[in-house]
């Protein structure tokens, strides 16, 4: 196992989530008795063994459309994350169709390793979530000419 990183922003995206606008460890279980009835039992949520650190941590599936009205996207792994999380339980399969896409260009949009990505792909499958891209353009103030 690799030495433990002591800030969570250069963590593995493995042992960190984003809160609040910045980068934390996530909780750490030792076992699966030490997650809560009310996490184990959500057909959302799973656990996996971290490479990172060696705990077990929680994952979810799903996106809470009644509170998030917004995501920041870093990364490439944000947006893997982001894009199968819109999915749920729905199919690779399902989805391409409606998109009329390959599933394989499906797969490597959400595949965060990956360096094929197919635009017309994304934007298929972004209009079939329902989903708007949106650009935050922000103003350099340093640089702002005083007139």
């Amino acid at each position: 196992m690799a030495e433990l990183v002591l800030d969570a922003a250069s963590a593995p995206r493995e042992c960190k989530t984003e809160r609040g606008g910045r980068w934390e460890f996530k909780r750490r279980y030792r076992s699966e008795t030490e997650i809560p009835g009310k996490l184990r039992e959500d057909p959302s949520t799973s656990w996996y063994t971290c490479q990172h650190c060696g705990h077990l941590h929680i994952g979810h599936s799903r996106i809470d459309l009644a509170t998030e009205t917004h995501r920041v996207l870093g990364d490439r792994a944000a947006l893997a994350d982001f894009l199968v999380k819109s999915r749920g339980a729905a199919t690779h399969k399902q989805i391409a169709e409606v998109a009329k896409i390959r599933p394989i260009r499906l797969k490597e949009l959400e595949d965060p390793t990956s360096d094929k990505v197919d635009l017309n792909a994304f934007f298929a499958v972004l209009a079939v979530y329902r989903i708007k891209l949106a650009a935050v353009l922000r103003e350099d103030r340093s640089t702002r000419s005083s007139r």
